[in-house]
């Protein structure tokens, strides 16, 4: 979790917020959202970003306890709000980059400001792979099977879920996931559908097509000094692992959703 530039957030209401937006970039996780944290800092040294803030993991186990039995709703919803009070309450431009939050993206919506949505997807294979292999930062990477709700996971859960592989579910969470940010379209003042492998393609006029989305969509201008080589900075990458790949499988959990967010599973 980034800490860089972090100043100290009054938990009370701010009377300066009025209709400012609520900027988050979101994802399903392992799709370059913390590199494009650290490029927006680069570049925007005036704006607060952050990377999974805290309390969000404890936002997200509560949202997996209230999605699997209906318990602790009402908790879930009251840290919601006390969070953006703390993190989107003070002045000035804050973005919050958070892949934490497929299990309450319901309570993201704020009554009196409007949202400003970057939905950063990944191809769904590769993002399995990259998200089995990975479990977790190194932090939590041995222990984070075994803790309760320390991860999003699909509500209510699908047929068959105790016999399917790591790789299996993993493409079950990335529709889930995925299906849960893009339904935050219609509540948002904007939002923008932006692929991984196109923030970072080899094809410049791709590449610049996309950052543009993401600027657009948080209201910064895009700056000159980027240049090609930084988003060859990957930010911490997967380890080595087995090849888990299994297109048929792809396919038939992802195929449809798949179509919807740009990829053609069929071949």
């Amino acid at each position: 979790m980034s800490t860089m530039n972090a100043p100290s957030l009054s938990l009370q209401p701010q009377s300066e917020a009025g209709a400012r937006p609520l900027y988050y970039v979101l994802s399903a996780g392992r799709t370059g959202t913390l590199f494009l944290e650290n490029l927006i800092y680069r570049h925007f040294p005036e704006v607060y970003i952050a990377h999974e803030p805290a309390p969000t993991r404890t936002l997200m186990m509560l949202g997996n306890l209230r999605n699997d039995f209906g318990l602790m709703g009402g908790a879930a919803r009251w840290l919601s709000r006390r969070h953006q009070r703390a993190f989107h309450g003070p002045v000035g431009k804050r973005i919050e980059v958070n892949p934490f939050l497929c299990a309450v993206t319901d309570l993201l919506p704020h009554p009196t400001r409007p949202l400003r949505i970057v939905h950063v997807v990944r191809e769904p294979g590769g993002w399995a792979q990259s998200m089995t292999t990975f479990r977790a930062s190194s932090r939590y990477r041995h222990v984070i099977d075994y803790v309760p709700f320390a991860k999003p996971v699909p509500a209510p859960r699908p047929a068959g879920w105790r016999g399917l592989s790591p790789f299996e579910k993993s493409l079950h969470r990335w529709v889930w996931c995925n299906q849960r940010i893009a339904a935050l379209a219609a509540q948002a003042e904007a939002y923008a559908l932006v692929r991984s492998e196109d923030i970072f393609s080899g094809e410049a006029a791709r590449r610049d097509a996309a950052m543009t989305q993401v600027f657009d969509v948080l209201q910064l201008e895009p700056p000159s000094a980027v240049k090609p080589e930084e988003f060859g900075q990957r930010v911490n990458p997967a380890p080595p692992g087995a090849d888990l790949r299994d297109a048929a499988a792809e396919r038939a959990i992802c195929g449809a959703a798949a179509a919807k967010f740009g990829y053609d599973l069929k071949a």
